[in-house]
């Protein structure tokens, strides 16, 4: 997870800058807007997100420009992972644990709309005060490879999903054995106070809680 991710305090002002602006306007920070916010040159602005960049997981540039297009847990792209704010605003997640982080990370209450790998039923949870308050799907699982797809920046963890029950999980993994390996395999609830230590240290550092 990127929250396991050495940081210094220009890349953690940098990142928390860019979450912010995306909060706000739903869109990535030009070059210019990170000027205004850490008023620092646009070389070094660059420089920082050069280094950001190298890091593999935590954040991703249109090739060849400065235009953010991932930003580890947020896709700046649709995914099937949606995130809705209370004020209706919408974001998407990189995966599944990134959608039950995301609400953490941010001290936000939020509803998630998903889909079972397996059989693609809708699958929805609501995160309030850092619980998960509702559920759709009663024994609803997640799995996720041992060994990870990395760069998460640029792959957005294709392996890393909801299943509606163990046994739809149990079936998609016996069809999919070549492609994903060793597998972690959890309910979402035996999952979550991981998720939940892991993604309310990410969003402390950063100053984004």
């Amino acid at each position: 997870m990127a929250c396991q991710c050495e940081l210094n305090q220009d890349e953690i002002q940098a990142l928390k800058s860019v979450f912010e602006f995306v909060l706000k306007h739903g869109k990535s920070p030009a070059t210019k807007n990170l000027q205004l916010s850490l008023d620092k040159p646009e070389e070094e602005i660059i420089h920082i997100l050069d280094s950001l960049e190298k890091k593999g997981d935590l954040l991703l540039r249109k090739k060849r420009t400065q235009k953010i297009i991932s930003i580890y847990p947020l896709s700046l792209k649709p995914t099937q992972h949606h995130i809705t704010l209370e004020d209706g605003a919408t974001l998407f997640a990189m995966c599944a644990v990134d959608a039950l982080g995301m609400p953490i990370m941010f001290n936000k209450n939020v509803r998630i709309a998903s889909r079972c790998e397996e059989c693609k039923q809708e699958m929805v949870f609501e995160v309030k005060n850092g619980e998960i308050t509702f559920q759709s799907h009663p024994n609803a699982m997640i799995c996720s490879p041992k060994s990870h797809v990395y760069p998460a920046a640029v792959t957005c963890c294709p392996l890393v999903n909801f299943f509606c029950c163990r046994k739809h999980a149990d079936q998609w993994l016996t069809n999919n054995a070549g492609l994903v390996g060793s597998i972690n395999q959890a309910s979402v609830r035996r999952r979550f106070p991981k998720i939940q230590e892991c993604w309310k240290r990410y969003g402390e550092t950063l100053g984004v809680r």
